[in-house]
């Protein structure tokens, strides 16, 4: 594991009730480890004990809001170079994508970040089994959150 302490990390996080409701839309015999939060946050402590860099956290919700200041904030953080142009792209499906495209229809309609509202037909307000399963990723989410990239205005 002693790799945790030598490369960068950026971790995407998003709202535990949005991943449980979406996730069981395409796997509905998920379990509740499938939401990830508690395993992201294992990771973080990983690198801190591994002595890596702190991970950059970044909160879709940021993402979809302020793409622009999101990314530039992002790319000071890594010290890569911010080019503004790869804020858009063509709508399609890409070859690295076949073998899980139901994951990704949204992003291939898609030419740039944007908020799309979905509607589920099982939410954690209809299930107990998805309110469950967010309310144990819910202290990881915000633990995570709290260390998320700072996104100015």
């Amino acid at each position: 594991m002693s790799f945790l302490g030598k490369v960068e990390h950026a971790f995407l996080i998003r709202r535990p009730e949005e991943i449980a409701a979406s996730y069981y839309a395409l796997y509905p015999d998920m379990s509740i480890n499938a939401i990830g939060l508690e395993a992201l946050h294992e990771l973080r402590a990983a690198v801190r004990d591994a002595g890596g860099n702190r991970p950059v956290v970044i909160d879709s919700d940021d993402l979809l809001a302020r793409p622009e200041a999101t990314m530039a904030a992002y790319c000071a953080a890594v010290g890569l170079p911010f080019i503004l142009r790869a804020l858009t792209w063509e709508p399609g499906e890409r070859s690295e994508w076949r073998r899980s495209a139901r994951w990704h229809t949204d992003v291939s309609a898609s030419s740039g970040f944007e908020r799309r509202e979905r509607l589920y037909t099982h939410t954690m307000e209809n299930s107990d089994e998805l309110a469950r399963f967010a309310a144990h990723h819910r202290p990881f989410y915000e633990q995570l959150h709290a260390q998320r990239l700072d996104v100015p205005m």
